[in-house]
C-alpha cells in the first residue's frame, strides 16, 4: 500500500511569484489560461476553444483538408497566419480584458463613433508591503511592462525585506474650492475672520451635498479660508482690464474626505451646492466653485533599499550602477529640461496602471506635475514656490547591523517617491466598465490608499529601471528590439513570423516599416515563384500546481536561448503542487512518481541527444529554432508521463485518453482517406493504432516506396481517415479531469491527481503552441497528429491474438535474397510499428522541420519525412531493445518481473527482441488490443519505495547474453532488416534537401547511443 505522499506547499507570496516565472515567454492564450487558473473566482471557468456547435474532426487543432492547401500553407505572407484560430472556423469564447462594447460607449461619450483599443499587460515581481501583487497595465509603448518587472523583480529578490514600503495619508481628502470676488481690500480682514468663525456651521451646511459620503464616515471634515496674492500681469496691445476691487484672492478650499472614490464629482458637487451660502454671508460675488486636482492630503510614499552590492547590473558593478542613479536623479533635480523627461518615465508606469483600472489619469498627471514644480510642500498655506522637480529621489546610507552576533555596516541603496495620487475604487466609470472588475481583482480588490500605494510602486520602479539602463547600456538595445516587434506587427507580418522580421531589422539595422514589407514581400514573391516554377508549395477554486524546466547552459555561453517551460495546470490534490527543474529535488516524492528515473539530468542530456539528429537543409533555416527545441521537450515531457501513468494505472490511463478523445468532435472522412469511418465515430486510440498500421503497411512493409509527385502532392491526407479541423480538441473541454471514478478505490490516488491535469496541460500547452507558432498548416497538423499516434501507442496493447493460419507474401531481405514469411511474423510485424511509434523519432523529425527555409516545406516533403521517421523509429527500437537486452533478461530472470505479451506497458517488461522470441517459441499470446491482467478496478495505489528498473539494475555486462542468444539475435536482425527501404528512402528526390553524412550516421549515432555497435559489428563479421 501507498503511504501518503507529502507534497511542498509554498507560501501563498512565494508561490505566487514562483508562478509567474517564465510568463513572458507564452503564447497568448496561454497566459489568459494561467490568469484564469491562478484566478479562479473572478474569471469563468476554463471552457473549450470551439463551440459545441461547430463540428470538431480529431483531438487536436486543424484539419488536414483545410490546412494543407498551398504555398499560402507557408504564412509568412501578411494577409495570414494561424495565431488567429477563428480565421480557422474556431468559436472562441472571448478573454472578458477586451475592447469596451460600442453600445456601452455611446452611452459614456457624445458623439461617440467607436472605441479605441489598448494592449493589457500585466507587471510582475511586485510584493508591497510584503503582499505579492500583479499589476496590469494599458499602454503601447515596448519596454515599459518588461523594465517595471524586472525592477520590481530586483527589489523583491535583494531588497531589504524584499519588498517596497509604502506610506499613504490618513485620510483621502480631497478639495474643492470657491472664489469670492468683488471683496474690497479694506473688507478681506473682516469677511476672513468671518468665514472661520462660522467654519463649523458652513461645514454642517457643505455636508448636506455629499450625504452619502458623509454617512459612510466621509464628508467635509474642514474648511480653510485662503488669501492669495495677485499677479501683475503684461498688458497686451488693445486688452481691455477690468477694474478689480481687491489686490487679493479670497477662497475657501473645502476639505472632503471622499473614502473610497476618487472625488472630483463630489468635490464639485460640495463646491457648488456651499457657495451661495458663502455668497450671502460675505456679500461678494462667486467666481469659480470647482475641485482642486492638487490634491496635497493624499501624498503617497513608497521605498525601498538595496545593498550596494546587490545593485550589479550587466557589467557593471552595484557601486557603478549606484553612483550612475544617483547622479542622474541629482541633475533632474537641477536641470528642469531633464526633470521634465525623468517624471515623465516615471508617468509611463503609473499612467498605464491608471488606464487598466479605470482611473482619472489626467488628474493623476496634472496633480503629479504641479507637485515637482511646488518643491516639498505639502499644505495649502504654503505658497507655490521652488522649480520643477525629480518625483523621486536616491542616496545611500550606511547602517550599523548585527551579522552573526558581529556589528557590521552595510550600504544600502534607497529609492523613494513621493508624490499627490488620487485614485478611487468606488463610483465613476468604474461599473461601467466590465473590464475594470477584471483589471482591479488581479490586484485584489484593494482600496483607494493600497490602489494609489500601488501606484507609487509602479511609478518608482519604472523609474528606477529607466535611469538604470540610462546610466549602463543605455536603452536603445532592449528598446528597439520590442520596438522593432511593433514595427514588424505594422508591416503586416503574421504572428508566427514576427519574430524572424525582427531579427532581419536588427541584425541590419534598419528597424522601419519599409525595411519590415521588403522583408515580407521578398518571401511572397519568393513563395510564388516557386509555385508557378514547379507547382509545389513552397474549475477549482484551489490555487494552480506549477510545473518549472530551465535547460542547463554552461557558464560562457549564450543563455537568450536558453529553453524554459512554466506550466501552470489544475490542482486536483489538497494542495498545489510545484515541481521546479533543476531547482527540485531528484529525491521529491512526487517528482519520483510522475518521472521515475527520468531526471533533470536525463532529460537535459536527452535534449543534447536530439539536437545531434537535427536534419539541417542546405539552405539557411529560420530564427525559430527555440520554438522547435521547446516543442520537442514539450513532446517528450507529454509521453514520459503518460508512460509513467501507464507503468502503474493501465486501465484508468487508457479510460483517460480515450475519454480525451471521445469528447472530440466527430471526425469527417476525406476522400483520400485510407480509413473509412463508420457513422462518423469520435476519433479513438484504435483509429490511431490503425492509422500507423496502415501507413508502416504501405510505405515499410511493401517491397517499393511511392512518395506523391511534385504536382499531386497538394495535400497530405490525414491516415487515421480524421480532417484536421483546429482545435475543438477533448483536451479543452471542461470536464475532462473529472476523475472521480478513476480514484475512488484507490487509496492515495496522488500519481493520477497530479499526472492527470500535468498531461492535460503539457498537450494544451503544446497544441497552442503549434498553433499560434507553427506557419506551415500541413506541418502544423502533422504534428498534432503525429502527436496522438505517440500517446496512443503508448497506452495500447498492441498485439492482437495470435492466428498462425495467418501468412503474408515474402519480403525483401537485404535487397536480394527472399525468405518465405514466418507465421509469427504476422503479429510481431503488426505489433512494430505501434510500439516503435513510442520512440517519436518522426516527431522529431517534424519538429526540425519548423526550422527549415519555409519556402521548402511541401506536402511531398512533409510525407517524406513521416515516412524516414517511420523507419528510424524501428531502427531505433531495435537498437533501444539490444542495448537494454541484457538488463531485461535479469530482470525477468532473478527479480520476478513479468514480459509483456501484448505490449503493453501496463502488463510488464516490453522489449521486441523478447516478445519475438516467444512469438517464434510459439508462446501465443491470449490477450486483446485493450485487456489486462487485472480487470478489475481494485487498490493497486503505487509506493513512493516502489523500485524501478534503474534501480535495480544499473548496469549489467550484455556480452554473455550476446554470446547465448548469437544465433537469434542474428535471426532477429536478418528478419527485421529494412535495408532496401532504406536505401529507397535515401535516394528519394526530398531526401536530397537534407545533409546526407547526417542522415547516413543517424542510424550509427543510436547504435553508439545505445552501446550495441560492437555487438552489431561482431554479430557481422561472424
Amino acid at each position: 500500500m501507498m503511504t501518503t505522499v507529502p507534497i511542498e506547499v509554498k507560501s501563498q507570496t512565494e508561490q505566487k511569484v514562483n508562478i509567474w516565472s517564465g510568463f513572458y515567454k507564452k503564447a497568448l492564450k496561454e497566459r489568459q489560461n494561467q490568469l484564469k487558473l491562478a484566478f479562479p473566482n473572478l474569471f469563468p471557468p476554463i471552457s473549450p476553444l470551439i463551440s459545441k456547435t461547430s463540428f470538431l474532426n480529431s483531438p487536436s487543432l486543424g484539419s488536414l483538408s483545410n490546412l494543407t492547401e498551398s504555398a499560402s500553407d507557408v504564412s509568412i505572407n501578411r494577409n495570414e497566419s494561424t495565431s488567429d484560430l477563428s480565421s480557422l472556423g474556431v468559436h472562441e469564447e472571448k478573454f472578458p480584458i477586451t475592447s469596451l462594447d460600442e453600445h456601452i460607449a455611446d452611452n459614456m461619450i457624445e458623439n461617440c463613433v467607436g472605441t479605441l483599443g489598448l494592449p493589457v499587460g500585466v507587471a510582475l515581481n511586485f510584493n508591497i508591503d510584503n503582499k505579492s501583487i500583479i499589476v496590469p497595465m494599458a499602454i503601447e509603448e515596448p519596454s515599459v511592462v518588461a523594465a517595471v518587472s524586472g525592477a520590481a523583480k530586483t527589489v523583491s529578490q535583494f531588497g531589504k525585506g524584499k519588498t517596497f514600503f509604502t506610506k499613504t495619508s490618513e485620510r483621502n481628502i480631497t478639495f474643492a474650492q470657491v472664489v469670492i470676488l468683488d471683496i474690497p481690500d479694506d473688507k478681506l480682514d473682516e469677511n476672513e475672520k468671518k468665514l472661520n468663525d462660522m467654519k463649523n456651521e458652513i461645514i454642517i451646511f457643505a455636508n448636506q451635498y455629499c450625504q452619502n459620503m458623509y454617512s459612510r464616515g466621509g464628508g467635509v471634515v474642514n474648511m480653510v479660508v485662503r488669501r492669495i496674492k495677485k499677479n501683475e500681469r503684461k498688458v497686451r496691445p488693445n486688452q481691455v482690464v477690468f477694474d478689480s476691487q481687491s489686490s487679493e484672492w479670497l477662497v475657501c478650499h473645502f476639505h472632503i474626505d471622499v473614502c473610497d472614490a476618487m472625488g472630483a464629482n463630489c468635490a464639485s458637487t460640495v463646491a457648488e451646492g456651499v457657495a451661495p451660502f458663502l455668497a450671502d454671508l460675505t456679500n461678494g460675488r462667486i467666481g469659480l466653485r470647482i475641485v482642486s486636482n492638487l490634491c496635497t492630503e493624499r501624498i503617497v510614499t513608497a521605498s525601498f533599499k538595496i545593498p550596494v552590492e546587490k545593485m550589479k547590473y550587466k557589467k557593471f558593478t552595484g557601486e557603478q550602477v549606484s553612483r550612475g542613479i544617483i547622479e542622474a536623479y541629482e541633475f533632474a533635480e537641477d536641470d528642469v529640461y531633464r526633470a521634465t523627461t525623468h517624471n515623465k518615465g516615471i508617468l509611463n508606469g503609473i499612467d498605464a496602471v491608471a488606464l487598466a483600472t479605470g482611473q482619472d489619469w489626467r488628474a493623476i498627471e496634472a496633480a503629479a506635475h504641479a507637485y515637482a514644480a511646488s518643491g516639498s510642500s505639502e499644505t495649502v498655506n504654503e505658497p507655490v514656490k521652488g522649480h520643477y522637480k525629480s518625483l523621486t529621489s536616491y542616496w545611500i546610507e550606511e547602517i550599523e547591523e548585527e551579522i552573526n552576533n558581529e556589528k557590521v555596516k552595510q550600504r544600502y541603496f534607497c529609492g523613494e517617491i513621493k508624490m499627490p495620487i488620487a485614485v478611487g475604487t468606488k463610483g465613476g466609470v468604474l461599473k461601467t466598465n466590465p473590464v475594470y472588475h477584471y483589471t482591479l481583482g488581479l490586484m485584489g480588490n484593494p482600496d483607494s490608499k493600497a490602489l494609489s500605494a500601488i501606484f507609487a510602486c509602479v511609478g518608482l520602479a519604472q523609474n528606477f529601471a529607466a535611469v538604470r539602463a540610462l546610466t549602463t547600456e543605455g536603452i536603445q538595445r532592449g528598446h528597439m528590439s520590442l520596438h522593432a516587434r511593433n514595427i514588424a506587427i505594422a508591416a503586416g507580418a503574421p504572428s508566427h513570423a514576427i519574430a524572424e522580421v525582427t531579427d532581419y531589422m536588427v541584425a541590419c539595422n534598419r528597424i522601419n516599416l519599409n525595411a519590415a514589407k521588403e522583408y515580407l514581400l521578398a518571401h511572397e514573391l519568393h513563395s510564388t515563384l516557386r509555385k508557378h516554377l514547379d507547382g509545389t508549395d513552397p474549475q477549482s477554486s484551489k490555487p494552480p500546481s506549477m510545473f518549472y524546466f530551465e535547460e542547463y547552459i554552461p557558464e560562457g555561453e549564450d543563455k537568450n536561448n536558453r529553453i524554459t517551460l512554466n506550466i501552470a495546470f489544475q490542482t486536483l490534490t489538497d494542495q498545489p503542487t510545484n515541481i521546479e527543474y533543476p531547482t527540485g529535488s531528484n529525491d521529491d516524492p512526487v517528482s519520483q512518481l510522475l518521472f521515475g528515473n527520468k531526471d533533470y539530468t536525463w532529460i537535459t542530456s536527452m535534449l543534447n541527444v536530439l539536437d545531434k539528429f537535427q536534419f539541417n537543409t542546405a539552405s539557411q533555416g529560420r530564427a525559430n529554432l527555440v520554438l522547435a527545441k521547446k516543442l520537442k521537450l514539450l513532446s517528450m515531457l507529454i509521453n514520459i508521463i503518460t508512460t509513467r501513468l501507464m507503468t502503474y494505472y493501465p486501465k484508468q490511463t487508457v479510460r483517460f485518453i480515450e475519454r480525451i478523445f471521445r469528447h472530440s468532435k466527430r471526425p469527417k472522412s476525406t476522400s483520400t482517406s485510407s480509413v473509412k469511418t463508420k457513422n462518423q465515430q469520435p476519433p479513438s486510440i484504435e483509429k490511431y493504432l490503425l492509422s500507423i498500421q496502415i501507413f508502416a503497411n504501405q510505405h515499410l512493409q511493401n517491397q517499393n516506396i511511392h512518395l506523391p509527385g511534385p504536382i499531386s502532392a497538394h495535400s497530405v491526407p490525414s491516415s487515421s481517415g480524421l480532417s484536421w479541423s483546429v482545435p475543438d480538441t477533448g483536451i479543452f473541454r471542461k470536464n475532462i479531469l473529472d476523475i472521480a471514478d478513476d480514484v475512488k478505490n484507490l487509496s492515495d490516488p496522488t500519481l493520477i491527481q497530479v499526472g492527470f491535469p500535468l498531461l492535460l496541460a503539457l498537450w494544451q500547452v503544446f497544441e497552442l503552441r503549434v498553433v499560434q507558432w507553427v506557419g506551415h498548416s500541413s506541418l502544423s497538423s502533422s504534428l498534432l497528429e503525429e502527436q496522438r499516434k505517440v500517446i496512443s501507442s503508448i497506452v495500447s496493447s498492441p498485439i492482437p491474438p495470435y492466428k498462425p493460419s495467418e501468412v503474408r507474401p515474402p519480403i525483401i531481405i537485404n535487397g536480394n535474397s527472399k525468405v518465405q514469411e514466418q507465421p509469427y511474423l504476422n503479429s510481431f510485424n503488426r505489433f512494430v510499428p505501434i510500439y516503435s511509434k513510442r520512440f517519436q523519432v518522426t516527431m522529431i523529425l517534424l519538429c526540425n522541420a519548423i526550422s527549415f527555409d519555409p519556402t521548402l516545406i511541401n506536402s511531398r516533403r512533409i510525407k517524406f519525412l513521416l515516412t524516414l521517421g517511420s523507419y528510424l523509429e524501428w531502427e531505433l527500437a531495435k537498437d533501444h531493445d539490444l542495448g537494454r537486452l541484457g538488463r531485461d533478461l535479469m530482470l525477468i530472470q532473478n527479480y520476478n518481473k513479468k514480459v509483456s505479451h501484448d505490449g503493453s506497458i501496463g502488463n510488464g517488461i516490453t522489449n521486441s527482441f523478447i516478445i519475438w522470441k516467444e512469438m517464434r517459441e510459439k508462446t501465443n499470446p491470449k490477450q486483446n488490443m485493450f485487456h489486462f491482467e487485472d480487470d478489475e478496478d481494485t487498490d493497486d495505489s503505487i509506493s513512493v519505495s516502489t523500485p524501478s528498473i534503474s534501480n535495480i539494475v544499473e548496469s549489467v555486462d550484455n556480452e554473455s547474453y550476446y554470446q547465448r542468444y548469437n544465433d537469434e539475435i542474428k535471426q532477429y536482425l536478418l528478419e527485421t532488416d529494412h535495408s532496401e527501404i532504406k536505401s529507397q528512402l535515401f535516394n528519394t528526390e526530398s531526401c536530397l534537401l537534407f545533409s546526407k553524412d547526417v542522415l547516413e550516421n543517424t542510424i550509427e549515432e543510436y547504435q553508439k547511443y545505445y552501446n550495441v555497435k560492437n555487438l552489431l559489428n561482431n554479430l557481422n563479421t561472424n
